[in-house]
């Protein structure tokens, strides 16, 4: 029990405590990214206690507390054109920074510099900006030594309103923890008339932390019933503890358990998981004691069942997610690991399989292909391209599909190139059907001695509801070659 204490007080004071990676733009007091009129109006809520004080998004004055004057200064700052570097407060890999910029009128040029930590990011690219319908030019950019560099913006004529200047591309060197200020300065903007547009400029912090991925399939078959889902870590370090929520649509799919989880080949033991509502579950994951891991691999195993039926969708979101480390210096205090938690998406479809023979005999010379589906609901039309060696099978002519007794006519078949056909598949008009079968027969001849992969691509299944209109909806597939050989 004492194990578990001490696991839920290092996770609550992580959640408690921690604060975002970026200190924030002074003045903005909702933390949308730029000070507006609303800010004002929350920051006068908070001088009169209706609203909690929060003093580094609202005391401008810096006097210590939020007054009226905070608000007025914050309506005064509005009246301006504000420069802001908009980056991610978690970075892995390679980012993008964009240089927005709000309320500007008659902009013309401008030039900035944009400073950062190079052990930590480093700039790899500068991207054209846009605002509205115009697109604001990176007449050229510069290194101006290791950690700054320096950007001039053509001439783009007078535009006006709300957008950005540019997209400053990032590659990260540092380790995990580690951060970096984006410090834009020497800012300059001008209009038309080459008068200086007055400006408020404003930085942004980027920290290092370690990718959380939800690593599910695109597609599940309801035939299949159940799936699982790996909560994926990457390259994280003396990592003894972790938690997230994970919602779905449990009209399409739901969890039946969750599984320990494994960081380079060592157990992450799951210490508790529970339903928090209906569409959301709630997991800690833990290695025993203070023991660490370092590396990648997975936090935990999500088993799920499938609820939903053909084209049922749902979303796996990963949020209030919380790392902790123990350094391994001896101490016992938990620190927190900045992460980047990312989920994904599912989809309930068919399956769809190239259904041939593993060995024809050169001296047979012709066999037959199909292009087998299951469990299909208002099938209306398909489409796939199938791919293979043309020196050792070549297509000949391919015939209609026949799902649950009924025909699906071949609408259209030819060859794209040499080595691969594409084939469409259709009912007559708006008339569907339903269940299993097949879209198609290849005839193939045999041309030559050896293997070929008969590769399905491309694919496309469109389903008709059967409430009576028109509009055909995609219905998701997974598409699954054959091998052939011929000897």
């Amino acid at each position: 029990m004492k194990t578990k204490y001490i696991l839920y007080f290092v996770l609550i004071m992580l959640v408690a405590f921690s604060t975002d990676a970026s200190a924030g733009i002074v003045g903005d007091a909702n933390n949308d990214g730029r000070i507006t009129t609303a800010d004002s109006s929350i920051t006068l809520q908070m001088s009169v206690g209706s609203v909690v004080p929060d003093l580094e998004s609202a005391d401008v004055s810096g006097d210590g507390r939020t007054s009226s004057l905070d608000a007025l200064m914050i309506l005064t700052m509005v009246q301006k054109t504000q420069v802001c570097v908009n980056a991610p407060e978690t970075v892995s890999g390679t980012f993008n920074a964009m240089i927005d910029i709000h309320n500007v009128t008659n902009l013309d040029s401008g030039v900035f510099d944009l400073s950062f930590n190079s052990s930590v990011v480093n700039v790899t690219a500068v991207h054209d900006g846009n605002m509205g319908d115009t697109t604001v030019s990176i007449d050229s950019w510069s290194f101006t030594d290791t950690d700054t560099i320096h950007v001039n913006l053509n001439n783009t004529g007078g535009v006006r309103g709300s957008g950005s200047l540019a997209t400053i591309g990032f590659e990260v060197l540092g380790e995990v923890g580690d951060s970096s200020i984006l410090d834009i300065s020497d800012g300059l903007l001008t209009d038309t008339g080459a008068n200086e547009t007055s400006a408020l400029w404003f930085d942004s912090d980027v920290a290092v932390g370690v990718p959380v991925t939800v690593n599910a399939p695109e597609v599940v078959l309801v035939a299949s019933d159940t799936f699982n889902v790996t909560i994926d870590i990457k390259d994280v370090l003396n990592l003894n503890a972790g938690q997230f929520d994970l919602a779905f649509d449990s009209s399409v799919v739901n969890v039946t358990d969750v599984g320990n989880g494994l960081v380079n080949d060592t157990t992450m033991r799951i210490d508790e998981w529970k339903f928090v509502d209906s569409d959301t579950i709630r997991v800690i994951s833990k290695r025993p004691g203070t023991n660490t891991v370092s590396g990648s691999g997975y936090l935990a195993v999500i088993n799920f069942t499938i609820t939903g039926s053909q084209g049922g969708m749902s979303v796996l979101d990963i949020s209030d997610g919380k790392l902790a480390a123990i350094p391994s210096d001896g101490t016992t205090d938990a620190e927190e690991i900045p992460a980047i938690w990312t989920g994904a998406e599912v989809a309930v479809g068919v399956p769809v399989t190239v259904n041939a023979p593993e060995v024809v005999l050169v001296a047979s010379d012709m066999f037959n292909v199909t292009i087998d589906i299951g469990d299909a609901l208002n099938l209306n039309a398909g489409q796939f391209d199938l791919a293979f060696d043309s020196s050792v099978v070549n297509v000949t002519d391919v015939g209609n599909g026949l799902v649950n007794d009924t025909t699906m006519r071949i609408d259209e078949w030819k060859f794209v190139d040499s080595d691969t056909i594409r084939v469409i598949s259709k009912r007559p008009g708006t008339n569907t059907v339903s269940g299993s079968g097949y879209l198609a027969v290849i005839n193939f001849v045999v041309t030559g001695s050896g293997t070929s992969l008969l590769d399905i691509s491309d694919g496309k299944l469109a389903a008709i509801p059967s409430e009576g209109t028109t509009d055909a909806e995609e219905v998701p597939a997974i598409w699954t070659d054959a091998e052939v050989t011929a000897s």
